[in-house]
């Protein structure tokens, strides 16, 4: 389920690379990214009705992709868990 929290608006994002990214919702139900200096479009998330999703650009590293999309459906808290306990390991 897509997460709540956008209701129409942007949402910015620092991915694990320290660069931030902006999520701009569309009507289709994907997202645009766009790096907000320098005014950089980073390309689009696509998702389908079971929130899987498809990156349309080439300029995110794919941890960078998974950010954006853990915030959009709202895994980033399991994400995180998730990275904690490969570390201790």
């Amino acid at each position: 389920m897509r997460s709540k929290l956008f209701n129409g608006k942007v949402v910015s994002v620092k991915t694990g690379s320290g660069r931030w990214v902006q999520l701009v919702p569309d009507s289709t139900g994907g997202y645009w990214l766009y790096e907000p200096l320098p005014e950089l479009a980073l390309g689009r998330l696509l998702f389908d009705q079971e929130d899987h999703w498809i990156y349309d650009g080439d300029l995110l590293s794919i941890s960078e992709q998974e950010d954006a999309a853990a915030v959009i459906t709202g895994c980033q808290r399991e994400m995180n868990e998730l990275l904690e306990s490969i570390k201790r390991i």
